[in-house]
C-alpha cells in the first residue's frame, strides 16, 4: 500500500516557544490565521522550492505585499477583489474573490493567504526574479476543481493559448507582456495530478482533476513571469516578433531587439563577417545570451536559407539563458 506523506500543520506549532523539551507558551490563533499557517505549511511540505527566492516586500493599508522586481512593481492586495497588480499594465483577478477573506498573514514574513471559504486557499508569492506564483492549496475532495483568473489587459492586448498549451498576454504587435508557465498540481505525496489551462476571453482557468483517492492537501499553481521576447528587424525596415520557442538564429535581419514586458531593453546590430559589435554568445547552434562582445566574435550572413552563425573565440562565462524565445 502506498504511504501518504504527512504534512504537519504549521498552525499546530505557531506561537509555541520551545526551551529544551518544555513548551512554555501558546498564542491562540483565529480561524483565518490557522488557515493561512496551514496553507503555507502545505506548500512547504509538497513543493518547498516554491518558498525560495522570495522578494523583500513592503505593505500599507491597501496592499498586503508589494515589491519592485525585474519587469516592474508587483502588488498583492488586502481585499482579494482588487486583484494582483503586475506593473502598470496587467491586473490578475483572484479565484472566488467575492467570497474570500481579506489577506491574512502567515508565519512567513510577507506571505499572505486568502481563505476562499470552500476548502481552498490562495497564496500568492512574489519572487525576486520577477515571477509571480499564485498557489492554490486544496484541502479535500469537496473543494472546487476550477480556478478562474480574470485578467485585465492593456488596449489591443489579448490572452492567447498556443497548441502546446502555453498561455501568454500578448500585445497587438505580437510582443508578450506576461507568460504563464506550464500548469502543474501535486498531491501531499508529491505526485503530479492531471491539470490544464483553459482560456475564455481574458479569463485563464486552471482545472485540477483530483479525486477522493488523492492525498490531500493538493497544491496547484499558475506562475506568470516577466518575459523576454525578441523582435527581428529586416533590412527593409519591417519587423516581426519571433514565435515562442523559436531559435533566435532564425532572425536574418539587420537588428535583433530584446524586449521585456513589451518594452525594448536592447537593440543588437547583426553585422557581416569582420564586424566588431555583435553582442551574442553561441553554443550548440543557438544564441544563448545577448551579452558582451567576445574576442573575435563575428556573424556570417545567412545563405541558401540558413540562419546566421558565429565564428571566433567565445567565452563560456555568463551562458545561462535559453537559446529560444519565451
Amino acid at each position: 500500500m502506498k504511504k501518504s506523506r504527512i504534512v504537519v500543520p504549521a498552525a499546530t506549532l505557531a506561537g509555541i516557544c520551545v526551551i529544551g523539551t518544555s513548551l512554555t507558551g501558546f498564542a491562540a490563533l483565529d480561524a483565518e490565521e490557522v488557515n493561512a499557517a496551514d496553507a503555507v505549511a502545505a506548500i512547504q511540505g509538497v513543493v518547498p522550492e516554491s518558498l525560495s527566492g522570495l522578494a523583500a516586500v513592503s505593505r500599507d493599508s491597501d496592499t498586503a505585499a508589494a515589491a519592485t522586481v525585474e519587469g516592474g512593481r508587483v502588488e498583492v492586495p488586502v481585499d482579494p477583489a482588487d486583484g494582483l497588480s503586475l506593473g502598470d499594465s496587467v491586473q490578475i483577478g483572484l479565484p472566488f474573490a467575492q467570497q474570500a477573506s481579506d489577506a491574512t498573514d502567515s508565519q512567513l514574513p510577507g506571505v499572505v493567504a486568502f481563505d476562499n471559504k470552500n476548502g481552498s486557499t490562495t497564496v500568492p508569492l512574489i519572487k525576486a526574479d520577477g515571477a509571480v506564483q499564485i498557489n492554490t492549496v486544496i484541502d479535500n475532495a469537496s473543494a472546487p476543481k476550477r480556478y478562474d483568473y480574470p485578467i485585465d489587459v492593456p488596449d489591443g492586448a489579448s490572452l492567447t493559448q498556443d497548441a502546446n498549451g502555453t498561455v501568454a498576454i500578448v500585445e497587438a504587435d505580437g510582443s508578450p507582456l506576461r507568460v504563464f508557465g506550464e500548469a502543474w498540481a501535486k498531491d501531499a505525496n508529491g505526485d503530479a495530478l492531471p491539470t490544464h489551462y483553459e482560456v475564455r476571453g481574458n479569463t485563464l482557468t486552471q482545472v485540477v482533476d483530483f479525486t477522493e483517492h488523492n492525498a490531500f492537501p493538493v497544491v496547484a499553481d499558475p506562475t506568470t513571469t516577466g518575459v523576454y521576447s525578441y523582435n527581428c528587424v529586416n533590412p527593409n525596415g519591417s519587423s516581426y516578433f519571433m514565435k515562442p520557442n523559436e531559435n533566435m538564429t532564425n532572425c536574418k535581419g539587420s537588428y535583433l531587439q530584446k524586449y521585456i514586458n513589451g518594452r525594448m531593453v536592447q537593440s543588437l546590430s547583426l553585422v557581416y563577417r569582420g564586424g566588431a559589435n555583435v553582442k551574442v554568445t553561441w553554443k550548440s547552434g543557438c544564441i544563448l545570451t545577448l551579452g558582451s562582445v567576445g574576442a573575435g566574435l563575428v556573424f556570417s550572413p545567412p545563405t541558401g536559407g540558413l540562419a546566421w552563425f558565429v565564428t571566433g573565440a567565445i567565452a563560456a562565462a555568463g551562458i545561462s539563458q535559453s537559446c529560444k524565445g519565451f
